[in-house]
Order: C-alpha cells, then structure tokens, then sequence
C-alpha cells in the first residue's frame, strides 16, 4: 500500500513539474557569430509565459561559456550607451518578452570554444516557477540581426 501511494505522490510530482514547464515558450533563438578570438558574444529570444501568473528568468547557463548574464542595454541623455546586468527578468502572465538586439539580451562570457563554424549552440534557462528549459540558438553570421529566420 505506501508503494502505491508513493508511486501516485510522484506521478502526481511530475505532472506539475512538466505542466510548469508548458507554460513557458521559448522561440526564436539566436546567438550573434563572433571571431574566434572574442570572448562574448549576445543571444536572443523570444520568451512566451502562457500561464496565468508571472514567471522571473532567474539564470542562463551554455556549457559553451563560463558565465551568461542577462543584461540590458540603455542609453543616457547624451546618447552614451551602457550594459546593465540583471540579477532576474520578470516575464508577465500572459505575454511575450522579447530579447533583441539593443535592449535586454543574454550575454555569454569567457566562451570556451569559437561560436563561428556551428550552427547552433545550446543555453540552459532557469525560471523560478517553469524551472529549467533548454534551448537551441541557431548562430547567425557577423553583423546580421535578423534573428527573425531562426527556430528553436
């Protein structure tokens, strides 16, 4: 008997891991092709929460890089423009957020391996109630920033 109840309090456990999962989309993924000397490089994406409270992102992580901060990008009164890193990225019920190029972007750093010469890398995203969901980022050539022809 406390084998069946343990067997359903997991199924049950899965469930509503996998159901928090659905509620955040991920599309549109694309990471900036860099020369093999650089040390960053930026990825973009769409993030979709079609859940009906908010979500934060929390983390990034690429085994492709030591470090991935989410920052975003502002100019000042002088048209002077600074990066800023963000602990968190609030993603509100029921909409999309988009990263892009020129305001809130996920920075890879310290990478390990070139990025030119592959097609895709891949980022791991921390959500505080989705958890985790990985992504694929199709790379795209040197100053192209029409991440609109990419896929997940």
């Amino acid at each position: 008997m406390r084998k069946y109840i343990l067997s359903i309090l997991f199924i049950f456990a899965l469930a509503s891991l996998s159901y928090a999962g659905d509620e955040i989309e991920v599309t549109d993924a694309w990471v900036r092709e860099v020369p093999p000397a650089s040390t960053v490089t930026a990825v973009y994406l769409k993030i979709e929460n079609k859940g009906d409270k908010a979500d934060k992102l929390t983390g990034v992580s690429s085994a492709i890089a030591g470090k991935a901060q989410i920052h975003t990008t502002s100019v000042d009164d002088k048209g002077v423009a600074k990066m800023e890193m963000q602990k968190e990225l609030e993603i509100p019920a029921g909409e999309t957020v988009v990263l892009e190029p020129g305001g809130t972007h996920i920075m890879l750093i310290d990478l390990k391996e070139p990025v030119m010469g592959k097609d895709e890398i891949e980022l791991d995203l921390m959500f505080e109630n989705a958890g985790e969901v990985e992504v694929e980022a199709h790379v795209t050539g040197l100053g192209d920033d029409n991440g609109g022809h990419v896929h997940q």
